[in-house]
């Protein structure tokens, strides 16, 4: 092996090496983010008749760390710009930046969607998370794939849901157009997007393509054998 080929090894190796490491930092922040979403959700969302003052004052907190995390994480960006204009590692202030982005996000979502908010924040965080690692690990190609199948599928999800509160319509313009019928499965069309989540989530960790096929193929025989026993 030439001088030229050992050089460009060892950059693609430093490459690999700084694309896993960011990878990790997202991982571990966003498990932070996920376990603080998780234990808010427990006492914000699912309080007893004496857990009332405790809710009410989490319902305060959630509101001043909102503002407050949005200005520190403003703070950090000024810090991050600078520490990259004068060509030094900007690792610790992009971490705290995002991870204080990522708080204040989710406090705002809390504050203005409720528990609707709070429960959208903690399913997107691990969905954000497994993008993250496809946009680092694979080509980018890869990850417009997976932007665009995610947005479609929970496009599908929140379609369900705004039918589903409507008896199978939707309101468009005024008018309600209907798109599921009144004795729609809601539960299989929830699962069907989770299942496809979670095949793309195992796409993007490693999992051989002919096991995800083989997985896809089987929910879809099972579903034709499902709403053919219903049309007879």
């Amino acid at each position: 092996m030439d001088k030229n080929a050992k050089q460009l090894k060892a950059a693609k190796e430093r490459q690999e090496e700084a694309a896993l490491n960011r990878v990790l930092c997202w991982i571990a922040g966003g498990a932070v983010l996920e376990f603080l979403l998780l234990l808010l959700n427990r006492y914000y969302s699912h309080y007893t008749v004496a857990q009332i003052e405790l809710r009410v004052a989490l319902g305060s907190a959630v509101k001043i760390l909102a503002v407050a995390a949005l200005a520190c994480a403003a703070a950090g960006a000024f810090w991050w710009n600078n520490t990259r204009k004068n060509q030094k590692r900007g690792t610790l202030p992009g971490i705290l930046t995002l991870f204080l982005a990522g708080v204040s996000i989710s406090c705002f979502a809390t504050w203005l969607f409720d528990t609707a908010g709070l429960r959208l924040m903690y399913l997107g965080v691990p969905c954000v998370i497994v993008l993250v690692m496809i946009y680092y690990l694979y080509q980018h190609e890869f990850f417009l794939v997976a932007c665009v199948s995610a947005l479609v599928v929970l496009a599908g999800a929140l379609l369900c849901r705004k039918a589903q509160a409507g008896d199978g319509t939707v309101e468009f313009r005024g008018k309600k157009i209907r798109v599921f019928a009144k004795d729609a499965n809601y539960a299989l069309l929830y699962l069907s997007a989770a299942i496809a989540l979670v095949v793309l989530a195992a796409a993007a960790l490693g999992v051989m393509t002919v096991i995800l096929r083989a997985v896809m193929v089987a929910w879809l025989l099972i579903m034709a054998v499902y709403y053919t026993m219903k049309l007879m």
